[in-house]
């Protein structure tokens, strides 16, 4: 895959379009003095790598120039801006990547059979307005880079490789975008570019901090809850004590529970049997009622004087007939026979009334015994008293359970997490003895061997010194890239101290990002590299062979090089003269003269 060209919306922008094959040379004429209020990183070149970093579909924040950027009213500068990067991939065709800074999340994609003339964005769109996520999964289609299938990652993260900026120079395997974060995030991935199994590296890591989580659970849990696994028998006993204390009470609570249980039946039953009272006391008075008539009529017998008639009737000097006197006394017979009558039914009557009314306050006497009863347990204050002592005493020992369980479940997951430790211990070991296989046979792996052999040979030929790369186990048997060790040339070959300075660094990453693309120059991978302000600061004989490599590399392995230099950092001749770049190998050319001499063409 190569960069074809990068224009813009924007008229001021410069346009580039870049050689794709050999040499592409970024080069800012700067006159101003370095001191000045202008320097040589106000002219774009680097900003140039950041820009083709974000149309690769990085993922940019407030942070990023193209955001962070504003006028003098507080408006972005770059808010109408439209960038497009149209890339050859390695299939042939070319594909257009549109991202614009109004809505800098959403990308837009076109594919072409070939590439289109001038600067003109594509008719047609086959893929727009793409979330991050989406546009980076369509780039990895269509890249279809061979290092990446079947691995957790995608190409984004080898792009700093191929797109080197100042920061980068401080660490050959390290980029600055994985400082301050953790190995696992790219010792697998480089293990993986050194053609070893990045995936046995990553599975360690993933374990280790998968125990660690599990100490740290552990210790918490220890802390939180005050216990210790060696105590779960101990626990145990104490359950046990405290459940047979509980049985007890609860036993002893049973036993009275009868007023708790029973208290809304007890009160119930006291209305149930005073309304049954009420009743029972309302025939009650009904019937004596009933009787006391019943027996005043038995008293009022049938009373009739006949002597006294008789008498009246001799006063008045009326003659009262023996007839008449008979009549009265058939009568007066017949209403005594009556009477009796009556009075025998009445007292039947009665009777019956009487032995209701008997049954009747039987009744009201064993209900108001029984009403006394249950009002006598509602008012007994000593068995209320021993039940609610026996409930605290029992809601203690259940508390005291509930926490002694609680420890034990606590104990047991700590068990648990211990036996998950052990397997992850397990299988930590089995990788660590698929690593110690691996570092014991690095010569075996033609990958490794044909990286680092590159990589001696690139240094070699710019720095005329000898250098390697290697790896090794650390005491955690986690890999540890070593910094390549520069050689003395005497017949010890010892070690110095060169390889840390910044000079030696910045070329030690360059020879490593061109062993690498050279080493997977058979397969689908990158095929540029861009490598900002790489002359500066350097010996000019190193300038020199430098670009001598990098003629060598791009022309024999078809690998397109980026540079960006200022014309004080050209290599000179033996007269001392700027040896410049041949036009066509300049695709961008930038000045300090005026605003139109930068990328955007205006400063900010």
């Amino acid at each position: 895959m190569k960069l074809s060209k990068l224009y813009c919306n924007d008229d001021r922008f410069k346009n580039v379009r870049f050689n794709l094959r050999g040499l592409n040379v970024i080069y800012a004429d700067v006159v101003t003095n370095l001191k000045d209020k202008k320097n040589s990183h106000d002219l774009g070149k680097t900003k140039l790598a950041e820009l083709i970093d974000y149309l690769l579909i990085k993922k940019i924040d407030k942070s990023n120039f193209l955001l962070k950027a504003i006028d003098e009213k507080g408006k972005q500068l770059f808010k109408s801006h439209i960038f497009y990067l149209e890339i050859l991939l390695n299939s042939g065709k070319f594909l257009t990547i549109k991202r614009s800074l109004e809505t800098p999340t959403k990308t837009s994609i076109s594919i072409n059979e070939q590439t289109i003339n001038g600067y003109i964005p594509p008719l047609n769109w086959e893929y727009e307005n793409l979330g991050i996520k989406a546009a980076k999964e369509i780039l990895e289609f269509y890249f279809n880079f061979d290092f990446f299938k079947n691995k957790p990652y995608d190409y984004r993260k080898a792009i700093n490789y191929c797109i080197r900026m100042q920061p980068d120079y401080e660490d050959v395997y390290r980029l600055s975008k994985f400082k301050g974060g953790k190995d696992v995030d790219w010792k697998p991935f480089m293990f993986d570019l050194l053609g070893f199994d990045g995936k046995i590296l990553r599975e360690k890591y993933i374990n280790n901090n998968k125990q660690e989580e599990i100490d740290n659970h552990i210790k918490q849990l220890k802390k939180d809850f005050s216990v210790n696994d060696a105590d779960r028998d101990e626990i145990i006993a104490q359950i046990g004590l405290q459940e047979s204390k509980a049985k007890d009470a609860e036993n002893k609570i049973d036993q009275l529970n009868f007023y708790e249980q029973d208290k809304h039946l007890i009160e119930e039953g006291i209305d149930q049997i005073e309304n049954k009272i009420s009743e029972l006391n309302s025939l009650s008075y009904n019937l004596n009622f009933d009787i006391s008539k019943l027996q005043n009529s038995i008293k009022n017998n049938f009373s009739f004087d006949l002597p006294k008639i008789e008498r009246v009737f001799k006063e008045s000097k009326v003659y009262f007939p023996d007839d008449l006197k008979k009549d009265y006394s058939d009568l007066i017979k017949f209403n005594e026979e009556l009477t009796k009558d009556r009075n025998r039914l009445l007292k039947k009557t009665i009777a019956e009334k009487s032995k209701q009314l008997h049954e009747i306050n039987a009744d009201l006497k064993e209900l108001s015994l029984k009403k006394e009863n249950l009002l006598g347990f509602l008012t007994d204050t000593d068995t209320f008293r021993r039940l609610k002592d026996y409930q605290k005493i029992l809601a203690r020992i259940e508390s005291e359970l509930i926490q002694l369980k609680e420890r034990l479940r606590i104990i047991d997951r700590i068990v648990e997490l211990n036996n998950e430790k052990e397997e992850l211990k397990k299988e930590i070991e089995n990788t660590v003895k698929e690593l110690k296989n691996i570092s014991n046979h690095t010569e075996k792996n033609k990958k490794y061997n044909l990286v680092r052999t590159l990589f001696s040979n690139f240094f070699n030929e710019v720095m005329d010194e000898d250098t390697y790369i290697s790896w090794s186990l650390n005491s955690s048997n986690n890999v540890d890239f070593k910094p390549p060790t520069i050689k003395t040339k005497d017949q010890f070959s010892k070690d110095t101290a060169k390889d840390e300075g910044r000079t030696y660094k910045k070329i030690l990453c360059v020879v490593f990002d061109l062993a690498i693309l050279v080493a997977y120059n058979k397969e689908s991978y990158f095929r540029f590299v861009y490598h900002d302000d790489v002359l500066s600061q350097q010996d000019n004989g190193i300038k020199i062979r430098l670009l001598k490599l990098i003629h060598e590399v791009t022309s024999t392995y078809d690998i397109q090089y980026l540079l960006s230099v200022i014309k004080s950092d050209l290599p000179t001749n033996e007269k001392d003269e700027p040896i410049y770049f041949d036009q066509k190998d300049i695709v961008l050319e930038l000045n300090d003269k005026n605003a139109s001499g930068t990328l955007f063409g205006f400063e900010f």
